[in-house]
């Protein structure tokens, strides 16, 4: 039931209240606990021109995609608008952090439900709302539609208190929803985060060596993506003090002379451009980062990612 729905979300990459790029009607769903929250206007994102070459060039091979759209009759290709990815505090048990994903969209709610029973999923009743568990899990996950056209899947707790903000919507971390308000409005896919550079540094370790110590010092962080002929990204980062904000500086700079370097990578060659008038700046303990790459050269980068491997 995971793969039912996660498969449809990610594939994909009421009435709607909203700012351009926030859904502010699927933000209120969220735990107030959320520590991460990243958001795609899938809408908006598929039409336009990077999302309409994304669209032709997926496969149509694939068995196990083909499968779900014929047993669900949902296509995110086609029915998704608009999709939030949370991350949730730990429990005290000493559980990893919780997730959930909330959607919009088109969906068929009696064939989905069908697919779901049939693969094993029960189905309990949490204040008024069908809610379709995976009990075969040891930590089940769940998914149930809480109006038409909204679906959200999470960890069984964490969608029980979704459900129940639908009459009281939470109140966000003051410092998550300030940044939501900034970077929200102006882009097509955004993030807001509260947690330290930990995950991103460990990734960044890998080319970065030592150095990339520097992100351990980041205690928030957002950024942004707008689409067009010119795509155009953003990226800013609180530290816990001015000296780190400068050492972040460094890194950045640091990974984009790397890139520049690999004069054997095709990929390399079409980022260049951007990296070299990429804008970096430094304000007291933040760090601002910005750049613009057209839309042809993500098409070129694109184009250079092996094609998954079709599933069986």
């Amino acid at each position: 039931m995971r793969r039912l729905l996660s498969l449809s979300v990610l594939a994909g990459f009421g009435s709607l209240c909203s700012w351009a790029g926030v859904d502010t009607g699927l933000l209120g769903l969220v735990p107030s606990d959320a520590y991460a929250i990243a958001s795609v206007d899938i809408t908006k994102s598929r039409n336009s021109e990077f999302g309409q070459y994304l669209l032709a060039r997926q496969s149509m091979e694939d068995q196990g995609f083909q499968r779900m759209i014929a047993q669900t009759g949902f296509d995110p290709r086609r029915d998704l608008q608009h999709v939030l990815l949370v991350s949730v505090r730990p429990a005290n048990d000493g559980r990893h952090s919780a997730f959930a994903v909330i959607a919009r969209g088109t969906f068929d709610e009696d064939r989905i439900a069908a697919a779901a029973t049939a693969k094993g999923a029960t189905v309990q009743n949490y204040q008024g709302v069908r809610v379709f568990v995976n009990a075969k899990e040891a930590h089940p996950t769940a998914f149930a539609f809480l109006d038409t056209g909204v679906a959200a899947m999470a960890d069984l707790p964490v969608l029980e208190r979704i459900i129940a903000n639908r009459a009281s919507p939470a109140t966000l971390n003051s410092d998550l929803q300030s940044r939501i308000e900034a970077i929200g409005p102006e882009n097509d896919a955004w993030f807001v985060s509260l947690d330290h550079g930990g995950a991103l540094a460990q990734h960044i370790l890998e080319e970065a060596g030592p150095q990339a110590q520097a992100m351990q010092s980041v205690t928030q962080s957002s950024g942004g993506i707008r689409f067009g002929d010119t795509v155009q990204a953003s990226f800013q980062a609180t530290t816990r003090s001015p000296q780190d904000a400068n050492a972040l500086a460094d890194v950045i700079r640091f990974l984009a002379s790397m890139v520049r370097m690999r004069q054997d990578d095709p990929r390399a060659a079409i980022l260049a451009p951007a990296l070299d008038s990429m804008a970096l700046a430094t304000a007291g303990n933040t760090v601002h980062v910005s750049l613009s790459i057209p839309e042809k050269s993500l098409e070129q980068l694109a184009e250079l990612r092996p094609r998954h491997a079709h599933m069986r």
